[in-house]
């Protein structure tokens, strides 16, 4: 990452998360795609694999009791919009960012010219790693082993501490991905 996009994200980005105390259930995400998505499909976590499924498949997994919500959020021409989704039971509390912080994370992507780059997404228990495996996305527990490849990943979400001051990789991503493009 160029010296300048660190100091955004360890700067602005990080104020507006720690001043709405978002750190604690959000981090940062570097948005990419893994694949195209059709206007009747989404990008749906089932588990930790993530399918492409279109609203059929959507609907009849609610029909077992669960729920479809927003887990990641992208950013494009100064609005927020959902961008991947999970499969969670009906009477799960969800996170959703507040109107206040999305305003305010907003700002700070337009005017530091981040907008489109970076969104949103939920923070998960555990550091990841996400694998492509077939047609799906695979997302593992990291669990601070050094054992893997690192230079077969890249680091696409951002979680911030009060106590540090510069943010630490939560998630990675195989670089073997077809990353078919930046959301539009």
């Amino acid at each position: 990452m160029a010296a300048s996009v660190n100091n955004i994200i360890n700067g602005p980005i990080r104020d507006v998360f720690l001043m709405h105390a978002a750190q604690f259930k959000l981090c940062l995400y570097l948005q990419h795609r893994h694949h195209t998505v059709g206007a009747d499909e989404a990008v749906v976590k089932v588990e930790g694999t993530a399918h492409l499924m279109d609203g059929q498949a959507m609907t009849n997994i609610m029909s077992f009791g669960n729920k479809v919500v927003p887990t990641t959020w992208m950013t494009s021409g100064g609005k927020i919009l959902p961008m991947e989704f999970a499969a969670v039971p009906a009477k799960t509390t969800t996170v959703a960012p507040t109107p206040a912080f999305l305003a305010d994370f907003l700002s700070v992507l337009t005017s530091n010219g981040c907008d489109g780059l970076f969104g949103i997404d939920t923070i998960a228990r555990d550091d990841w790693s996400e694998m492509k495996i077939g047609d799906a996305s695979v997302v593992v527990p990291s669990n601070d082993s050094g054992d893997y490849d690192q230079d077969k990943f890249i680091p696409v979400a951002f979680a911030f501490d009060e106590e540090k001051p510069t943010s630490r990789v939560h998630g990675k991503c195989g670089k073997d991905h077809k990353h078919s493009s930046k959301p539009q």
